[in-house]
């Protein structure tokens, strides 16, 4: 009997596995399926100044405090506050890279003087392929480059992320400058940047 037992379970064992195989190897209808999986990544260009609370400069040069001395464009006529965030998703062939431009778009700087501002390199407190300053430009209403070779990356926010902007007003060199500055020409500039493709 005992004999009986070991031959069947033997069987019903082999008969199992047999099964089990033919599960695994037959890739009929009703036993396998597959589908597919879209992947992606949507595009971002995304600009912003911070603090936003600060984005309102005063600068102008300091009076003299003795007679026969000029105005000073020192410590007052400068400003580093500001830091330019951003955050870029490109697409390698139809948009390989970015920059960033900036214009005076209302206003104009009074005459015998001379509104700059630079950008700073990169703080690194993000990751990807941040842009590269280009110097310090003298801001007018022509859009300029001031950071260019911007990939996908992004470069952390808020203040003291991105890149640090430094305003400047300084004295036009030209001669006859100092002869045109005016205290009535008390004037609001509006600076923008923008985020665009190459």
């Amino acid at each position: 009997m005992k004999r009986k037992a070991i031959i069947l379970m033997t069987a019903v064992s082999l008969l199992a596995g047999s099964s089990t195989w033919a599960q695994l190897g037959d890739y009929d209808d009703e036993n396998y399926f597959s589908h597919t999986i879209n992947i992606g990544v949507e595009e971002v260009a995304l600009l912003d100044i911070e603090p936003e609370l600060s984005a309102t400069l005063t600068l102008g040069p300091e009076a003299p405090e003795e007679a026969g001395l000029p105005v000073v464009f020192n410590s007052t006529a400068t400003d580093n506050s500001l830091w330019l965030n951003y955050s870029s998703i490109i697409g390698s062939t139809t948009e390989p890279t970015r920059k960033v431009t900036v214009a005076i778009t209302t206003g104009t700087v009074p005459d015998g003087m001379l509104l700059k501002v630079a950008a700073a390199a990169d703080a690194g407190q993000g990751d990807g392929t941040v842009g590269t300053p280009q110097g310090t430009l003298t801001l007018s209403s022509t859009a300029q480059d001031l950071v260019t070779g911007i990939g996908s990356c992004y470069t952390g926010s808020p203040q003291n992320n991105g890149h640090n902007l430094t305003y400047t007003l300084e004295l036009n060199s030209a001669l006859g400058s100092y002869a045109e500055l005016d205290f009535d020409a008390q004037v609001a500039v509006e600076i923008t940047y923008t985020l665009t493709d190459n």
